[in-house]
This record gives C-alpha cells, sequence and structure tokens, in this order.
C-alpha cells in the first residue's frame, strides 16, 4: 500500500500571485489529482500524471471517503457508521494500490492523501493548503434532468477553485502511461473568449501551454445567435439578427486585439469568429482544428444562489458536459 499522508487541519485558500506575462514559461510545481475509482477519474488520472512527469512536479492523489447525503457527519462516532466508514477507507485503500499499480510512475514525486469528509470542502482545502498549481478531475458527463438537478462536482470545482481546474472525460486522445511515458503533447490549443474579465487570465494560460509544446492557440469568439435546433424559427424572423454583420466584423477586430503581435508570443497564432450557439460553435471548432485542448475563463459561484442557478446553463459547463476535449477552467481573481 502507497504511504497515506495523514490529514493535518486545514488552512485558509492563497489566493495566487498575479498572472505573469505571456512569454514567461508555465510552471507547475504541484498537481492534484481528485479521485473517485470510475474510469473518468482513472482517465482524469493518466493526464494527471503524464502532466506531473512532463513538468517534473510533485502529485497529489486524493480520495475523500464521503457519507450518503442521509447520512450526518455529526453521527460519524457511531459505531455502524464508524464500521461504514472502515470499510470504506478500506476499499479505498485497495483502490489506491491497484491505482498505483497500472501507471508507470514508481520514479515520480506522488502523495498519496486519503481523507474523510464531504468531497468539494476537502478538496479545496488542499488546492490551498498544498498550493497547487493544477487540478485534475474527472467527470462522467452525463446529460439530462438528473445532471440538471444534481449539477457536477467538477462543474462546480471549476467556479470555486482558485487554481486551474482540468476536467477531463472520454477524450479522443488517449494516454497510455506504460507504453508511452512521454505521451503526453497539447499542441493544439483552442481559447474560448467572450471578451470579458474571466477570459484574461484563460488567455495567459493558453499562450503558456501551447509554447510548452511549441503549439498553436486558436483565439475563438462566437457572437451568439441561435442553436442549431432553433434555427428554423430564427430564419423566419430575419430582422432579428439584422444587426448580425456588423457584430462579426466588431468581433474580428476584437479577437485580433487580443493579441495585436503574435511575435510576444511563443506559439502560432490563428484567430477565428463565428455566430451562432457558443458551445456548439466551440465543439465544432475544437473537431475541426483537432485541438489537444480546450480553455475557458469561468465565473466564480460566491454566495449568489442567483449566480448558482444561472451557472447551470453556462456554455463552459456545456463544453464540459460534452466530454470529448480536456477542458482547462480557470477563474478571474479579483484584485
Amino acid at each position: 500500500m502507497p504511504q497515506l499522508e495523514a490529514h493535518e487541519e486545514p488552512w485558509s485558500l492563497v489566493v495566487p500571485r498575479a498572472v505573469e506575462q505571456w512569454s514567461e514559461p508555465l510552471v507547475i510545481r504541484n498537481l492534484l489529482c481528485a479521485v473517485d475509482f470510475t474510469e473518468f477519474s482513472y482517465r482524469a488520472f493518466q493526464f494527471a500524471a503524464a502532466i506531473a512527469r512532463h513538468f517534473q512536479a510533485h502529485l497529489f492523489v486524493q480520495h475523500i471517503v464521503s457519507l450518503p447525503p442521509e447520512v450526518s457527519w455529526s453521527t460519524a462516532g457511531t459505531g455502524l457508521v464508524k464500521e461504514r466508514l472502515r470499510g470504506a477507507r478500506r476499499i479505498a485503500e485497495e483502490e489506491l494500490r491497484r491505482l498505483q499499480s497500472e501507471a508507470d510512475i514508481e520514479d515520480m514525486n506522488v502523495t498519496y492523501m486519503l481523507n474523510d469528509g464531504d468531497v468539494q470542502p476537502q478538496i479545496l482545502e488542499t488546492v490551498g493548503r498544498r498550493k497547487i498549481d493544477l487540478l485534475v478531475l474527472g467527470t462522467h458527463a452525463r446529460k439530462g434532468i438528473k445532471r440538471l438537478v444534481e449539477g457536477s462536482l467538477a462543474e462546480r470545482l471549476v467556479h470555486e477553485a482558485v487554481c486551474p481546474v482540468l476536467v477531463v472525460s472520454r477524450p479522443q486522445k488517449e494516454l497510455r502511461l506504460r507504453e508511452e511515458p512521454d505521451s503526453l503533447s497539447l499542441r493544439t490549443i483552442l481559447l474560448a473568449t467572450d471578451f470579458s474579465r474571466n477570459s484574461d487570465r484563460a488567455l495567459t494560460y493558453a499562450l503558456r501551454w501551447a509554447a510548452e509544446w511549441s503549439g498553436r492557440v486558436i483565439l475563438l469568439h462566437t457572437v451568439e445567435t441561435s442553436s442549431k435546433a432553433a434555427q428554423p424559427f430564427t430564419d423566419l424572423l430575419p430582422e432579428a439578427d439584422s444587426n448580425l454583420e456588423n457584430r462579426v466584423r466588431d468581433a474580428w477586430e476584437k479577437v485580433r486585439m487580443l493579441i495585436p503581435d503574435p511575435s510576444h508570443t511563443h506559439c502560432q497564432i490563428e484567430y477565428d469568429v463565428r455566430d451562432g450557439d457558443p458551445r456548439e460553435q466551440i465543439l465544432d471548432c475544437a473537431a475541426e482544428k483537432k485541438a489537444d485542448l480546450i480553455v475557458m475563463g469561468a465565473r466564480g459561484l460566491g454566495k449568489s444562489s442567483l449566480a448558482s442557478s444561472l451557472y447551470w446553463g453556462s456554455t463552459l459547463s456545456g463544453v464540459i458536459r460534452d466530454g470529448r476535449f480536456p477542458v482547462l477552467a480557470l477563474r478571474h481573481l479579483c484584485g
């Protein structure tokens, strides 16, 4: 069994320093991969291990033993609940052994963490306490009413974590660490921008990720009109988009102004403007360009229930749920 780190008292999150200049190299020293032992978290672990190997980073692998919603942590001291937790921990230890044995990571700096508690607060606490530079998560990419009601831990964390969050579901390009230890290559980066402050930090990280592999960044903005499903109805009312041509022209000017002089970067730059439903256009562009990674800005949820409710229908959420491409999400940090 890999040695497990003992749980420590939480401390407050530390907001990372200001975003650095585009030309500075990407630095990842501490990387956290949260696992629940599903096939999706195993894929996320493969990405996390490959990234940690590339950057010679310290990889933290964390599993949180949580109680079912109907059981309160206030009853955790009772005999039945304690036995239930012990059983869950035994299973988790076995799964961590299997995870370690199936990946060629013996030569890497890896710390395994097995904690009890509520999953989201535990992960956020580890992000701050361990000064995590990148959080990697797997998600089921489930759709429908059940997903709308329950939401997704990964989707909530991209709006809460102060560090960048990489979400992996069922990527078209699989990583096989045993056969190809250095198989990670993120040469084609698609940055989807809405020109808001939420996209500023995402732009810097997209450029630095692409520069790491001497790759390219596609700067994409979608002029929002309607989804493909609603197109027959909007075609009946052409006046609804009578100003579309001007909006698209303005968008081209803005997207080029994001990086007016590509020579200041260490990667190739492409510009793209489309119109339609943003989620659909982002995914179509990613497929056409064979993107290795989609980078997007995220809004912090805050304490507003309105913000929380609006978030579930967001473009970022829809791109994550599609699941075909790894998505790197970054919150705008105030100050």
